[in-house]
């Protein structure tokens, strides 16, 4: 399990580590601020958005060429894109800004920071031992899926030998129709790579359907009418990725709707 459900949304469990720690951050360096200086605080309360602001900018012009095709998706913070390095370096020549002229604060406010990142660390530490200790394959597992065209049975572990993203979705699934179309797209342009959209608990008629409506025929749909692979792979909502190198080792997994920059960098992983 890497993400919760709250109501209709799905939100990563490290999305809610940031929170925390950046939550963290403002607490502390409020307290800190009642005693030595209120900039303090107000320190705290805006460095944590300038770095993620300056994380979003870092990741968006390293992946330019998948923003590119659709500007405006700059702005889809929600599908996730955040450069760590980059929002570290943002929020450090922030500080240095803001305290530019009483040096001695430069010591509380790291104080503060080293707290939050301390909660982060801990928190993301954390989400990686449940995820481990819930997953039950961190391999390709031998499942039989049927294919779209004819019903005919496949077993999941046969795609080895190639790198895999396999995509579990459903037709009433508003983020699965949304990023459907783009993964289709990035499928055709990347034939060395096999996509794999397992559909959950539908039939064939209802598939085929929305398919049409959408114009889509993208390879590689298949039908997973009893779910397993979401039992199997312990799946919390729809949309969610997994990636696979060639050997059918598991090396990353997005849970919610991917942007064409995340899945292109998941892609450089497995190639």
């Amino acid at each position: 399990m890497d993400a919760v459900k709250l109501g209709p949304f799905l939100v990563p469990l490290y999305r809610l580590v940031v929170v925390a720690a950046l939550l963290v951050l403002g607490f502390v360096s409020e307290r800190l601020g009642r005693d030595r200086d209120r900039r303090l605080g107000s320190w705290g309360s805006n460095v944590g958005w300038v770095g993620l602001v300056v994380a979003r900018v870092g990741f968006v012009v390293a992946n330019w060429s998948a923003f590119a095709v659709q500007p405006l998706s700059v702005l889809y913070v929600w599908q996730g894109g955040f450069s760590l390095v980059w929002g570290v370096v943002g929020g450090l020549v922030y500080t240095l800004w803001f305290f530019r002229g009483t040096p001695r604060l430069l010591r509380p406010a790291a104080l503060s920071a080293l707290v939050a990142a301390g909660v982060g660390l801990v928190g993301l530490t954390t989400v990686q031992f449940i995820q481990a200790s819930q997953t039950t394959s961190a391999t390709l597992p031998a499942l039989t899926l049927y294919r779209l065209e004819d019903g005919s049975a496949i077993r999941l572990d046969s795609f080895r030998g190639k790198p895999l993203v396999l995509n579990t979705w459903a037709t009433w699934c508003p983020p699965c129709r949304r990023e459907m179309p783009m993964m289709a797209e990035v499928a055709r342009a990347n034939p060395q790579i096999r996509f794999v959209f397992a559909d959950q608990g539908e039939g064939s008629v209802q598939v085929r359907g929305f398919l049409n409506t959408l114009l889509l025929q993208p390879v590689g749909v298949l039908l997973d009418p009893q779910m397993t692979v979401s039992n199997t792979l312990r799946v919390v909502g729809y949309p969610t990725t997994f990636f696979f190198d060639q050997g059918g080792r598991r090396v990353g997994m997005q849970t919610g709707e991917l942007s064409r920059a995340v899945l292109e960098a998941q892609l450089r992983r497995i190639r």
